[in-house]
């Protein structure tokens, strides 16, 4: 069997693919207690411990390196870490220190392009970003910019009234409360951003370039934007699958 990681910020996925074919997959918020999540993921490989383990991971060589310690010890299998490469399966990283874009963003360019072509990705987690690939398979670099819960919490910091203190339904109108003017707020900057970045990218690739939308508030921004765009939460556990199939050599953290 192979278990699949996806390692974000604040969150994770993992992805156990069986030997009938199939797979099972789960993910959660986690707060980088890795010895925990290795037992968590015990738990789930219960049955038969995987023969492969693979990780995507932004959380820092750092806690990878803890990561790994945690993961050898308690499923007895030597994890193979990514990370983003100058090129890899025709694709070029537009960064001057490749290693440097989180490994989370190439892995889902590379699945956008093999699948699309020239395709933006918006990943809405902790933070928002946005990255394109060209046709060529050239990455055309990225914005960063913080996520919707990183923009209410840097109100919050730095102000004494503005605060969420009741739950509202969000929208683009004016909010005719506090809570309402945050939740709106914060959601309407976002979507403004999104669609000027993809306007401006749909310029320099085609009019009718796909956009694809990930991450945990992926859902909450989608419905607001006002382009069609393709909801898919698993694209970076897709792209990690298909880098590895293609023969990618991985390293174990030190």
């Amino acid at each position: 069997m192979r278990l699949f990681l996806d390692i974000g910020n604040t969150a994770m996925k993992w992805r156990l693919n069986l030997p009938d074919g199939g797979c099972r997959q789960g993910g959660h918020a986690h707060q980088r207690d890795w010895w925990g999540l290795a037992a968590e993921l015990a738990q789930v490989c219960a049955q038969q411990p995987p023969a492969v383990l693979w990780v995507g991971s932004v959380a820092g060589r750092e806690a990878d390196a803890e990561l790994a310690q945690a993961l050898k010890a308690v499923l007895n299998v030597t994890p193979r870490f990514y990370y983003s490469p100058a090129t890899d399966l025709g694709l070029r990283n537009a960064y001057a220190d490749p290693a440097r874009l989180g490994v989370d963003r190439w892995l889902a360019v590379v699945e956008a392009w093999h699948r699309e072509g020239a395709a933006i990705i918006v990943d809405c987690g902790s933070a928002l970003t946005i990255d394109a690939v060209d046709a060529d398979g050239m990455h055309l670099g990225g914005y960063i910019v913080p996520g919707l819960t990183m923009l209410r919490t840097s109100l919050f910091r730095g102000t004494a009234q503005v605060r969420v203190t009741d739950p509202v339904s969000t929208s683009l109108a004016p909010g005719r409360s506090t809570s309402a003017g945050v939740e709106n707020g914060v959601l309407r900057m976002s979507v403004a951003f999104i669609t000027d970045v993809v306007v401006e990218l749909r310029k320099t690739l085609t009019d009718t370039c796909p956009v694809f939308m990930t991450g945990g508030d992926a859902a909450v921004l989608q419905p607001h934007l006002p382009f069609a765009a393709l909801a898919d939460a698993d694209i970076v556990l897709d792209g990690l699958e298909r880098v590895v199939a293609a023969g990618a050599s991985g390293e174990e953290p030190a």
